[in-house]
């Protein structure tokens, strides 16, 4: 296997940091992807490439919370917020209100 941070010039392995930092960026491109996908979808009326099409949409889903995952293991700080923020949603979905911080 190859290393190619090793390669394109950072001599080195990225930290948790810097990889969480990339892993973040991957979620944009994921996301990006699937916007691209569904549009692709919405401008055909052929089935079966709607067929396809959806079940990359699916998969890249799919790929966005498992880099999310693998961000929440990167970044302790960022597990702890996601938990918080998730239940801010839900409060305020349900009706609620939160307190700020």
């Amino acid at each position: 296997m190859t290393k190619p941070f090793l390669t394109a010039g950072l001599g080195r392995l990225m930290t948790k940091e810097e990889l969480a930092r990339a892993i973040r960026q991957d979620i944009i491109a994921e996301n990006d992807a699937i916007a691209l996908y569904e549009a692709h979808i919405q401008a055909t009326d052929d089935k079966a490439a709607q067929a396809v099409l959806q079940h990359i949409v699916d998969e890249e889903k799919m790929h966005v919370m498992e880099l999310q995952v693998l961000i929440e293991h990167l970044d302790t700080d960022q597990k702890m917020i996601n938990v918080k923020g998730k239940t801010h949603a839900e409060t305020l979905i349900a009706g609620g209100e939160v307190e700020e911080d």
